[in-house]
């Protein structure tokens, strides 16, 4: 196991692997692709190739990429004494003689260094791997609520990636996992990266924080459904996705007023039951607020193949491995496995829930994103009725544009379509009308919704009534769908009665 440095040597170390060059950005370039050495792949000459020259960077990739030993007489001329004492004495290398053999992988990642398992252990079907920072454990990273957290919860952390990032915007953070290796990898990886304020404990799901509460959850578990339990990090013992159902039930307990849960999961759709329904019945009673935002949907024979090939190595095996899964999902009724993120918050009073399909390239700043969304959803709660609806100030979203589209004609350019985008967040374009871009330029968050809708129809020429119906409408559908953010306005700003359009009308036709 790696041993924690102090803090000066540690930061000897970072230091050294920085200004070698070990960096993400550089890694890519430096590879050609950063991509892991896998007997799948069969990439190891191409990579063994790119680090030929005897070089300080070469020599750490070598070790702690590719996965292969260095003579230590060989390895003095690169690599200054004291920094081969140091990784010696973390760990991080181990002597055999005059071989220096890597005993972790070293990533870096969004500025920290996290030491984990090398790839080829995955090959070994080793239980206690302990996963790099993987695709998931990415992408969780990229939605992560990043707002102040008193206390912040990484429920099944891995190498500690998520807590890492976390400890930025987080008073303290607690980093669990049922794998005592990981739990040890995420210490070390702590201290490695010079951060104090995490705490790592060693248990199963909510067990090892027993009575007590965080303002941020994050969970990347193991989801995968499949009839086996070889690896820890992916595989667990419950029914289907029964472990996840179980920590969305649960997590209101250890969540404060407002406090967020984000989990990536798997869930599956069987015969007769709409996946909307089944990840509904996780989500009743819970107390939150959720977000269900679904990605990838496959059928069973395409996800058994899959999960086969990122466990398993050993062709000879696939046939029975198969027959297995696919007798799993059949006794089951599993007719499709999809995946997604479910975002909870915990609050009190009626919760809503939404769930969607959502696109899998979101760009920007994807935390930014979910709060927007909550604070949406809680605006069109209190906005239910066409009145208060009228009293807010609509402001189109900083991030949002108009773009028209032309075509040529007879030598003139000819307006085509409007098309309303987010610059962040998920792409979801929206064509819309000329007399509706007309509108939604008056909605500078300078004027009430009524104030809004008066001005566009003393201009359109049309009755205040007709453009209520018409413009509620539509505020209500960009507000919901992220093009518009809004704030409700004090008694002394709001229109005269006098001037207002028949909100009772409105409400009943909006709805």
């Amino acid at each position: 196991m790696l041993r924690l440095l102090d803090a000066d040597s540690s930061r000897r170390l970072r230091k050294f692997f920085e200004e070698t060059g070990y960096t993400e950005g550089n890694l890519q370039k430096h590879l050609g692709a950063a991509e892991l050495p896998s007997r799948q792949l069969r990439n190891e000459a191409r990579l063994l190739d790119r680090t030929s020259e005897h070089t300080p960077l070469n020599a750490l990739l070598r070790w702690f990429w590719v996965g292969i030993a260095q003579q230590r007489d060989r390895a003095v001329t690169v690599i200054p004494g004291e920094i081969l004492a140091l990784l010696l004495e973390s760990g991080l290398l181990k002597a055999e003689g005059n071989s220096l053999l890597p005993a972790a992988m070293l990533l870096h990642f969004d500025g920290f260094f996290a030491a984990s398992d090398h790839a080829s252990a995955i090959e070994r079907k080793y239980a206690e791997l302990v996963l790099w920072p993987n695709p998931t454990s990415r992408s969780l990273h990229r939605f992560a609520v990043r707002r102040h957290s008193r206390a912040t919860l990484d429920l099944g952390t891995g190498s500690g990636i998520l807590s890492l990032a976390a400890a930025h915007f987080s008073d303290s953070v607690v980093a669990t996992d049922l794998n005592p290796r990981a739990t040890a990898f995420a210490r070390f990886n702590a201290h490695l990266n010079g951060i104090e304020n995490i705490e790592t404990v060693e248990g199963d799901c909510f067990a090892p924080v027993a009575g007590r509460r965080f303002d941020l959850i994050l969970s990347n578990p193991p989801f995968f459904i499949t009839p086996q339990t070889d690896h820890l990090f992916c595989d667990n013992s419950m029914e289907l996705d029964g472990l996840c159902r179980r920590l969305v039930k649960e997590a209101r307990e250890y969540l404060n007023e407002d406090g967020y849960m984000e989990m990536l999961c798997e869930w599956v759709q069987v015969k007769g039951e709409p996946w909307e329904e089944r990840l509904g019945e996780w989500l009743e009673g819970t107390g939150c607020d959720a977000w269900v935002m679904k990605n990838f949907t496959r059928d069973p024979e395409e996800y058994a193949q899959r999960r086969i090939r990122e466990t398993s190595h050993d062709a000879s095996q696939d046939a029975a491995s198969y027959d297995k899964y696919m007798h799993y999902y059949r006794h089951r009724g599993v007719q499709a496995i999809h995946d997604g993120l479910v975002v909870l918050r915990r609050r009190e009073g009626k919760n809503f829930v939404r769930m969607e399909e959502v696109p899998s390239n979101p760009t920007g700043d994807l935390s930014e994103m979910i709060l927007s969304t909550f604070a949406a959803q809680d605006l069109l709660g209190k906005c239910d009725t066409a009145e208060k609806l009228l009293t807010i100030h609509p402001r189109l979203a900083q991030d949002v544009r108009l773009e028209q589209s032309c075509t040529i004609s007879e030598g003139n350019w000819k307006a085509e379509t409007l098309t309303l985008r987010l610059t962040s967040g998920f792409p979801r374009p929206l064509e819309v009308q000329p007399q509706v871009a007309e509108f939604l330029s008056l909605c500078d968050g300078s004027r009430t919704t009524v104030s809004a809708i008066l001005e566009f129809a003393s201009k359109a020429s049309s009755s205040p009534d007709k453009a209520a119906t018409e413009c509620l409408g539509i505020i209500r559908k960009l507000i919901e769908r992220g093009f518009m953010t809004a704030a409700e306005s004090s008694p002394e700003r709001q229109a005269p009665e006098a001037a207002t359009p028949n909100a009772h009308d409105t409400h009943d036709r909006d709805r």
